[in-house]
């Protein structure tokens, strides 16, 4: 997978997943299928600008947030790049 759609994918899950939301409510949310919200996490090249800026705004960030390469450290404290 290109690295930017590498970081786009990180970026979204863990956006969701930081404000405890499961793909089953993303789908709500966007009038989509839970199958379908799955596809746009792990392939988002098939997302339409649209739907991102969607996405973005339910996840209260911005869309080009989910574009930018991040560094998570562990519980070691050692750096690990957002896959």
């Amino acid at each position: 997978m290109e690295e930017k759609l590498k970081y786009i994918s990180y970026n979204m899950k863990s956006s969701r997943v930081r404000l405890g939301y499961s793909q089953e409510k993303m789908a709500d949310l966007l009038g989509i299928s839970r199958a379908t919200y799955n596809d746009y996490e792990v392939n988002p090249q098939r997302l339409k600008i649209e739907t991102m800026q969607q996405i973005a705004n339910i996840l209260h960030c911005d869309i080009v947030d989910f574009f930018v390469k991040i560094k998570v450290t562990n519980s070691y404290n050692n750096e690990i790049e957002g896959e």
